[in-house]
């Protein structure tokens, strides 16, 4: 008898009998013990016929420590800390294992990749978003980030318009005013040591996407916006957990579940103040550009232009639903994502004085000793700036993994990746790949002034994505990031330390602890 192999057998059966006592344990307020073990087992032995008829093409290596049924999932089981580890070690071993390995996810099988080369082979050529995606669709519907291909085309063509130079130039006002308002509200920690920068910048970008998403001032409901701040960040943690539970990736599971219903009252509050607006800003918008009158300021918001284009092209044409997952999107994508940029940024500015400095004087350049605020023909002379805000993405890239369905076999530099896959892309690794230099792991903006210490590939700066479905919203976040920080720097000397900050994933990289700055005015 062959000892190995009855040892291995015992020791996956006991495996088995930990993860449905677990299940068990996890589901018993919502299914009886004996429904869970049946469907596991059920499940277990489909998944055991299924992998005898799995063997016929040559996979990439798969990636280590992988067992028996759940694959890689235990891996990501537990808090958003432990996740944001697991992305980064896992990412490292890809690197070192030929930037392609194999990951397993229960019966779900995906490529992860680290390589900026394959990277964009792999998101030029296939453009459908993977399955993680769909978990996030009862939010945001079908909007740019989630919608299929087919309806992505025809948007994403028309939404371009929503994004151009006149209208961005249009929401000058609305960031330098926004930026006032922060710093005024901020100012009550001058001088009180460290403190919690990031409750103040969420609501601020929260207020600041409004207006510029749909021409709602919330700064009046201060209720409003902190209940929609702590809404989206319970929605984002309850994908996630989703993200790392296995067993809810079955609709039929997850439908039964009391995180599905918790989700549901979620979303209902945040769909409720969006369509809301929506709603009312449809019945008082104008058809036109910017314009003032008297001391009031016409704001041509992105619902606006969705206005402007609901009903039209064809059979392209965006539908009332249409305009809701977009605006929702819109509103996700940009205050999120952006603030918390800014409250890493400011950390990292904090941590390297020398850098601050530089910062500054670049500012004085620009702005001498004036306050005033920050016109277009300014922006592209923050050259030193937005070296700094492109580090800070690339070291902390807020959206550090995306998911995309292989629907071709596709042939990589040194793999070939098969159709009826899907594709974890880590951008927090390709950030890292040795075509970054030795110093890839440093905080070094001066890497960005001289392009004989960038990559040869432009391609390897990822932070909006890449290939044709990139971020729509990269200028609109450069301008806001420019322009806040700006007004910051130039009141305030900022102090942090980022050797202390801890990071957890929530859908997002976002700060967990020691991320805390302290500021006082400048003399």
């Amino acid at each position: 008898m062959n000892l190995s192999l009855v040892y291995k057998t015992t020791t996956e059966i006991k495996y088995h009998i930990c993860v449905l006592s677990y299940v068990r344990e996890n589901f018993s307020k919502e299914f009886s013990a004996n429904m869970i073990y049946i469907v596991c087992i059920f499940v277990i032995c489909a998944l055991y016929i299924l992998k005898g008829h799995s063997k016929s093409k040559p996979e990439p290596p798969p990636l280590p420590n992988g067992l028996p049924i759940i694959g890689h999932a235990h891996l990501i089981f537990g808090s958003g800390l432990r996740l944001w580890e697991t992305i980064k070690t896992k990412s490292h071993e890809c690197c070192k294992a030929g930037n392609v390995t194999t990951i397993t996810l229960g019966h779900i099988k995906c490529y992860a990749l680290t390589d900026p080369e394959d990277f964009m082979t792999v998101a030029n050529s296939c453009l459908e978003k993977g399955f993680l995606y769909d978990f996030a669709k009862p939010w945001l519907g079908e909007g740019l980030l989630t919608s299929p291909l087919t309806k992505w085309k025809a948007h994403r063509r028309l939404l371009n318009t929503a994004f151009n130079k006149q209208v961005l130039d249009g929401f000058l006002d609305v960031f330098n005013s926004q930026s006032r308002i922060l710093l005024k509200e901020i100012s009550v920690e001058e001088r009180k040591g460290l403190f919690d920068h990031e409750k103040y910048i969420m609501r601020n970008s929260l207020e600041t996407i409004f207006l510029t998403a749909t021409g709602r001032d919330l700064r009046a409901d201060k209720t409003l916006s902190e209940k929609y701040v702590t809404y989206t960040d319970r929605v984002l943690r309850s994908v996630v957990n989703r993200i790392q539970n296995i067993w809810h990736y079955e609709n039929f599971i997850w439908n039964m579940s009391s995180a599905k219903k918790q989700q549901d009252k979620d979303i209902e509050f945040l769909h409720d103040v969006s369509n809301m607006i929506v709603k009312q800003r449809k019945k008082t918008y104008l058809p036109t550009t910017n314009k003032t009158t008297g001391n009031i300021i016409y704001i041509k918001a992105f619902s606006d232009v969705l206005f402007d284009l609901e009903g039209s092209n064809g059979e392209s044409a965006i539908s009332n639903q249409d305009v809701k997952d977009h605006v929702n999107t819109l509103i996700v994508a940009g205050y999120d994502t952006i603030a918390t940029n800014l409250v890493i940024t400011l950390l990292l500015i904090g941590s390297y004085k020398e850098v601050q400095d530089k910062i500054y004087k670049e500012l004085e350049e620009v702005f001498g000793q004036s306050d005033r605020d920050v016109e277009k023909q300014d922006l592209p002379r923050l050259t030193y700036l937005e070296a700094v805000i492109k580090e800070s993405l690339r070291l902390y890239p807020i959206v550090p993994v995306i998911n995309r369905f292989i629907d071709k076999d596709l042939k990589l530099k040194n793999y070939t990746l098969y159709s009826g896959k899907n594709c974890l892309l880590s951008i927090y690794g390709a950030h890292r790949h040795p075509v970054w230099g030795e110093d890839a792991n440093d905080f070094k903006p001066e890497r960005w002034l001289n392009p004989e210490t960038l990559p040869k590939n432009s391609n390897s700066f990822l932070a909006f994505s890449l290939g044709r479905r990139n971020c729509i919203g990269k200028a609109y976040a450069m301008m806001w990031l420019k322009i806040i920080i700006s007004h910051f720097l130039r009141k305030y000397l900022v102090t942090g330390d980022q050797q202390k900050a801890l990071f957890k994933f929530d859908f997002l990289l976002k700060p967990h602890s020691g991320h805390y700055i302290a500021i006082e005015k400048r003399k």
